[in-house]
């Protein structure tokens, strides 16, 4: 039986039991005797392998059944909650999530048996009941002592009333075949509604399920044996029927011949017509769905109970989606463009555009809400990640977060997982010191890492901290001299906030030796790099001795933004209005220069001033003696004028990839395409300042 159209429903399914799983497991570690994580933990895991099993995985299967014994023990107080044994069922996670992108990249589970993860399993299970164990090692192979009741073949006795009975005289007059089937589930075999929903399936796309029994309702809870029985009318033949069922997995004999008994039930039995029975039977397709859905409804925090809302739905969609309103603000651009005469004609045409205008921004905050997704699905994956690094490490640590809720746009939240990733390993590894220095210090023994998330304005804002020993900002300098970044004069020269920003050039690191975790001057580096290629930007801030705080800002979304228009010659160039603080009008002679750039004082900050005419080799005339706009930009503390030749206004524009067209695309970060089909280029602040 194909049942590759479920698998994205099962990696999804997975990939969300498996965190389930992670989460738990970090609370029962702490919380050994927590009643309500122990029997979510054993639900998850019981769910995991039944799905596992339905999708015929055996391999996951069977490592879930053995971690589930292992949970049922600790569900029934036989075995006590150890490090020992919380490290075995987190290397058993490991596994099923090497599985699972298994399943991901090639739609298989590979041949990795993990027999040493089993062979753990069985030793913390055995040591905990006192009890030999026995390994399942044959899980996947079906009992070859299931017999075949061919004197109980439970067909020969299903009961037909005089509606069926017509159906069936009607069969033999179409010359069709009527079979009684009796099929046999291995007693291994972990749903077996699910296994039946798969015969059910693969018979009804061949002919009609007249009859089964036990009933429809029966099957569907699970009320019946290891067999079941049906009437089938088909055109096929019986050993094409019967090869259709034997198709399916954990199917361990078929028993059919041509149905001939037309027994009658007593008259209070007969409830149903025809077309009633053929619902019932067609009813069981909701089998697995429904016998998964049993579970309680997931719970972020154990004993936190509420109910998820949500559907699964396919990004391409949405993507597409997006687009289509993409191109409804264009057109709604287009008008706009066309309504600048006053007249008595152009009020109704205004109030037309006015209403274009809030159906496609309420369209637009909507498509958006769609696509946002709470940081919660990257972040929950950390804790675990320190809890091992804490041990790899030797040194004590917590991670504390707060904001999980806070909602980014989906491609956002899929980029933003390796930054965080490495300012965390970062922490762990350099921020915070070793116990025994710690103590020394007067420090709590346990260190703290702090992942904070909250939204401010079109941003949100996520912030990596720790209470560790901060940066060394002279050995840092010192480092850089070392490795030739920059020179001894350079060094004296530069300020604490230059001197930081070492740390995010590619190569640098001031780790003494290279390990597994850090030391090869890459995590900031890229955490650098994937930031501002989202349109974001990066800031550290340092305490000697108090610790460190990395703050990322990023935008909510990278589809459609609110820019200022603007001119540069004879050119249009959007700035997201994010990046902007003011706009100032500057005279000539308010123009100073510090090291032959140019740099004006703005209300006692000095800001170097950035000619795009230049920048962008705009060859157009200019006059020297008129005062120059320019539109105060900041990236994270640093701030730069952009001087333009003309505002044109604020604008919400439709983010447009240019692709390949440009080569040297670094200062220029999309275009847009405007109200009259000009398309403009919109510039990349952070490149520029």
């Amino acid at each position: 039986m194909d049942t590759s159209q479920y698998l994205d429903i099962f990696i999804d399914e997975t990939r969300e039991h498996l965190q389930n799983l992670n989460e738990f497991l970090l609370v029962l570690e702490k919380e050994p005797d927590n009643e309500d994580t122990i029997n979510e933990i054993f639900r998850a895991a019981h769910s995991l392998k039944g799905m596992a099993g339905t999708m015929g995985f055996k391999r996951m299967q069977r490592l879930t059944h053995d971690m589930e014994n292992l949970f049922q023990e600790v569900r029934n107080g036989n075995i006590t909650v150890s490090s020992k044994l919380v490290d075995i069922l987190f290397r058993g996670l490991d596994a099923l999530e090497s599985y699972l992108k298994n399943v991901q990249e090639t739609s298989d589970e590979g041949e990795e048996e993990n027999e040493d993860i089993i062979k753990g399993l069985s030793e913390v299970l055995s040591e905990g009941t006192g009890k030999p164990v026995q390994n399942n090692s044959e899980l996947e192979k079906p009992k070859a002592s299931v017999p075949i009741r061919t004197d109980k073949c439970k067909y020969r006795n299903i009961e037909i009333g005089d509606s069926e009975k017509s159906v069936i005289d009607k069969v033999r007059d179409e010359h069709k075949n009527l079979f009684g089937i009796t099929v046999w589930l291995s007693e291994t075999c972990i749903l077996k509604s699910a296994r039946a929903f798969l015969v059910f399936r693969a018979l009804e796309e061949k002919g009609e399920i007249i009859r089964s029994m036990p009933s429809a309702e029966e099957i569907e809870d699970e009320e019946f044996e290891f067999d079941f029985s049906l009437l089938f009318v088909t055109e096929e033949s019986a050993d094409s029927v019967k090869s259709m069922i034997l198709n399916v997995s954990e199917i361990v004999e078929v028993y059919l011949e041509p149905y001939s008994n037309y027994k009658k039930p007593p008259a209070a039995e007969i409830e149903e017509t025809v077309a009633e029975v053929t619902d019932k039977s067609s009813e069981v397709k909701q089998t697995a769905a429904k016998t998964e859905n049993k579970a309680p409804a997931k719970q972020t925090k154990a004993g936190a109970k509420h109910t998820a809302r949500s559907v699964r739905v396919d990004i391409e969609k949405l993507d597409t989606l997006m687009n289509l309103v993409s191109e409804l603000i264009i057109a709604k651009n287009g008008l706009v463009s066309f309504s600048g005469v006053e007249s008595q004609t152009e009020m109704v045409f205004k109030e037309q555009i006015e209403y274009l205008e809030r159906v496609t921004t309420n369209l637009h905050e909507s498509v958006m809400k769609v696509r946002m997704v709470p940081i919660e699905s990257v972040v929950n994956r950390f804790p675990r990640m320190i809890r091992d690094l804490s041990k790899k490490l030797n040194k004590k640590m917590e991670l504390y977060m707060s904001g999980e809720e806070t909602e980014l746009d989906r491609t956002v939240i899929d980029e933003i997982g390796d930054p965080l990733m490495h300012l965390l390993r970062n922490s762990a590894d350099h921020g915070l010191e070793n116990n025994n220095d710690r103590i020394a210090k007067g420090k709590p023994e346990v260190g703290s890492i702090f992942l904070d998330a909250y939204q401010d304005g079109n941003n949100v804002v996520i912030e990596v901290r720790d209470d560790g020993a901060g940066i060394d900002v002279e050995k840092v300098k010192t480092k850089a001299v070392e490795k030739g970044h920059i020179t001894y004069e350079q060094a004296d020269k530069m300020s604490e906030k230059e001197a930081i920003d070492l740390l995010f050039k590619p190569s640098f690191s001031t780790a003494e030796q290279i390990s597994d975790i850090s030391g090869r001057g890459v995590g900031l580096d890229v955490v650098r790099t994937n930031v501002e290629a989202l349109g974001g930007n990066i800031e550290a801030k340092t305490e000697l001795g108090v610790g460190s705080t990395f703050i990322i800002r990023l935008p909510l979304t990278l589809a459609i933004i609110q820019a200022l228009m603007t001119e540069v010659g004879h050119e249009k160039y959007a700035i997201p209005l994010g990046s902007i603080q003011t706009i100032e009008d500057v005279e000539p002679k308010d123009i100073k220069y510090i090291h032959g750039k140019e740099v004006i004082n703005l209300r006692g900050n000095v800001i170097p001033i950035i000619r795009l005419r230049e920048v962008l080799d705009v060859v157009d005339e200019e006059n020297e003696n008129s005062n120059i706009t320019a539109v105060i930009v900041n990236k994270g503390d640093k701030q730069a004028g952009l001087v333009i030749d003309n505002l044109i206004g604020q604008q919400e524009i439709v983010i447009k990839s240019i692709g390949q067209y440009i080569n040297n695309a670094k200062m220029i970060s999309g275009s847009t395409i405007l109200g009259d089909g000009e398309v403009a280029l919109i510039l990349d602040v952070n490149t520029l300042v």
